[in-house]
């Protein structure tokens, strides 16, 4: 008996359907439209037939499997000019009587008395060439994707907000005075941008919940690879990667027409930039 299939790919995947099920088939070629069918023995076709049914069934919403997802995962290498920004201020923060550390790192009692800046200046500072090679190398990695997945401006504004929440969580969360600088909240964020990014496409049927759902737990294991040292700040890369993971989600509640326009990329580069230089320059006057 033969059983028409729209095309190549319907037959095998009707195919291993079939076989999950112990059912004998062949995938055949027709020589006319569709062009192709699974052949089945007439003792199995009522068997055959039920089978393809409860699949199409428990399938018919999941039409775009990962390999078209991945295809919006390119890597951007944009990333570069946040890597050189980190080199030079690094350069700025060792010359000789600089005072950047100073003025830039995030203080409790210095913010407490107003100077409200340093959550997010201290994104931009390291305190040695290891903290800096260490942040430079899987901020290379993790930020080029994710400024890929969402876009340039979208993936810089959500990375910096997310990290200088992190120096905040990491502050209101402990019971003493708080001293940070670094961007490893904002590599963290961009690492919970990533892992969350397939769950918003559940809602649309392009992906199914439980590759979402292995999509956030690789990384979260991630996370506690690169996160995790003995010697970091564990609470500020939990806050960076808990907060990138919420602004993603917030981000995937606005219209797709918004988030996928030119205009929108520009408006969240522009206020990346805004973001970045006003704390500056409150710092430096």
């Amino acid at each position: 008996m033969l059983i028409p299939t729209r095309s190549e790919k319907q037959a095998m995947d009707w195919s291993l359907a079939l076989a999950s099920q112990h059912i004998a088939c062949a995938i055949r070629a027709l020589p006319e439209p569709p062009g192709w069918a699974i052949e089945v023995d007439a003792h199995d076709a009522g068997r055959a037939l039920r089978t393809l049914r409860v699949y199409h069934q428990e399938n018919r919403h999941w039409h775009v499997t990962l390999a078209p997802t991945m295809g919006s995962f390119p890597f951007q290498w944009t990333v570069l000019l946040w890597c050189f920004l980190m080199v030079i201020l690094h350069t700025a923060a060792e010359a000789p009587g600089s005072h950047l550390p100073l003025t830039g790192r995030f203080e409790t009692a210095r913010f407490v008395l107003g100077d409200w800046w340093r959550p997010i200046t201290a994104t931009f500072l390291h305190s040695n060439l290891d903290h800096l090679v260490a942040n430079l190398t899987s901020g290379f990695i993790v930020l080029g994707l994710a400024l890929g997945r969402f876009g340039v401006g979208p993936a810089f504004l959500l990375s910096l907000v997310a990290g200088s929440a992190a120096n905040l969580i990491a502050w209101l969360l402990r019971s003493r005075d708080y001293i940070g600088l670094g961007a490893s909240g904002v590599v963290m964020a961009g690492l919970g941008m990533l892992a969350v990014s397939l769950l918003a496409e559940t809602r649309e049927g392009k992906v199914s919940p439980a590759l979402a759902l292995r999509g956030l737990l690789g990384g979260v294991a991630l996370f506690i690879l690169l996160g995790t040292s003995p010697h970091s700040d564990v609470l500020a890369h939990a806050g960076g990667f808990v907060a990138g993971a919420a602004l993603t989600l917030l981000l995937a509640r606005l219209p797709r027409r918004l988030t996928s326009s030119h205009g929108f990329d520009l408006g969240c580069a522009a206020a990346f930039l805004v973001l970045a230089v006003i704390p500056w320059l409150a710092a430096l006057r």
